[in-house]
């Protein structure tokens, strides 16, 4: 989901860390189900050519902050990989980009076979000589498919009217004189 910010978020967070330990897990194990519910829908509704896009699709609780993530999150080649959900996620607008068409040179390994390959330079850079063509070509615009962006209104009720009942649990509790 889309990060929102919430006007008087620090003041609620600040309310989340003073909780007991107890309604700490009972919040936790909720955002835990919900949390499995919401990465099913994303991926039921992720585009699925290849199904590498529905495999990156995760979610993860942050047990500190009492936070919920669902989307391509990981580590930074894991999401690397998987650069186009974004773009299909959040679309992308018409536009005409210059693409360079490169010479393959021909190397041999030490056992005697050959392979083909980009030259580069000491910083990694593709060399600029071994350019053989450039061109203009138009890249079409693409609708927003909003598979991890867009609105879960079920699913977002269900999980408040959750956290409602252990919320009104633990105040009547700690109303009561309860630890």
């Amino acid at each position: 989901m889309a990060r929102q910010r919430i006007k008087g978020i620090a003041r609620f967070r600040r309310l989340l860390r003073r909780l007991p330990d107890a309604v700490r897990g009972e919040i936790l194990v909720e955002l835990h189900v919900t949390g499995r519910e919401m990465l099913r829908a994303v991926q039921a509704r992720a585009p699925d050519l290849t199904g590498k896009l529905r495999a990156g699709l995760q979610s993860k609780v942050l047990a500190t902050s009492l936070r919920l993530q669902i989307g391509l999150i990981g580590t930074p080649a894991g999401r690397a990989k998987l650069f186009y959900g974004r773009i299909q996620d959040l679309g992308r607008k018409a536009q005409v980009v210059l693409v360079q068409r490169r010479r393959r040179v021909t190397l041999s390994r030490r056992d005697g076979s050959t392979y083909s390959t980009l030259r580069t330079d000491a910083r990694g850079r593709k060399e600029r000589a071994d350019i053989v063509a450039a061109y203009r070509m138009k890249v079409p615009a693409m609708a927003p498919k909003r598979f991890v962006t867009g609105r879960y209104p079920d699913l977002r009720a269900q999980l408040n009217t959750n956290m409602r009942g252990i919320f009104s649990r633990s105040l009547t509790k700690i109303g009561a004189g309860d630890e």
